[in-house]
């Protein structure tokens, strides 16, 4: 017998992703604690917690206790430092880099592990970004370069010295990175799927569209994981 089709649906949050786990729910022919079964595709979900180090941890975790997957997704929402990407518009992040780890200048410039004269080496480029392999895991969405923070962005002054220090970043998360590090250490392609509810500015809740980020990225994941369940 053949060996079904494992994905690893993983979110920060359960609320990011709640309409597309009552969807899997409803639609599943049962359930092993968190992994929904499907007649050729076994769907598991996993939270990970806000912010890097708790997705590092738990993605560690999962993987040191025997997690695999053939398919690995990470879902969520984030902030826009490209003011072409629309509020709403679900793109897939291609690049990671863990954007404020390192040191800070006494002119206020952010120093990367490299300016310091500690490149990561290992799976990083030499520009200090994690990369979606060549021609593997693109989905039919917008593709977009990824930063990911300890502390999101919300000053005019924040985001001149990330955009000075990583010119090429659309869009600013809290986990990205680490996920693309554990799928990319352990030969796993990170399919890291966002939908944009916020422009990276000074910071202004009233200006966010959460409820339509929320909207169109289970839309996306609808699409992208029924392309699987439904084949």
């Amino acid at each position: 017998m053949n060996k079904p089709f494992r994905v690893l649906l993983s979110a920060a949050t359960p609320f990011e992703i709640a309409p597309t786990l009552d969807w899997l729910r409803s639609a599943a022919d049962g359930a092993r604690e968190n992994v929904l079964l499907f007649p050729t595709v076994e769907v598991e979900v996993f939270f990970t917690g806000v912010g890097l180090p708790a997705t590092a941890f738990a993605l560690g975790r999962w993987i040191g206790t025997g997690g695999k997957a053939d398919l690995a997704i990470q879902a969520g929402i984030g902030g826009a430092i490209d003011r072409n990407l629309q509020l709403g518009e679900v793109v897939q992040i291609i690049s990671e880099c863990f954007g404020d780890v390192g040191a800070e200048e006494r002119d206020g410039r952010w120093l990367s592990l490299g300016d310091i004269g500690l490149p990561p080496g290992g799976v990083f480029g030499q520009d200090e970004c994690l990369k979606l392999p060549e021609g593997t895991g693109l989905t039919p969405f917008k593709s977009a370069e990824g930063i990911s923070v300890s502390q999101v962005t919300g000053t005019e002054q924040s985001l001149m010295r990330l955009r000075t220090r990583w010119p090429t970043a659309q869009v600013e998360s809290m986990e990205g990175a680490a996920f693309f590090r554990a799928c990319l250490e352990e030969g796993m392609v990170p399919v890291q799927i966002r939908s944009i509810s916020n422009y990276v500015e000074a910071r202004d809740r009233s200006r966010w569209e959460m409820a339509l980020a929320i909207r169109t990225l289970n839309d996306a994941l609808g699409k992208l994981i029924g392309g699987f369940i439904n084949r």
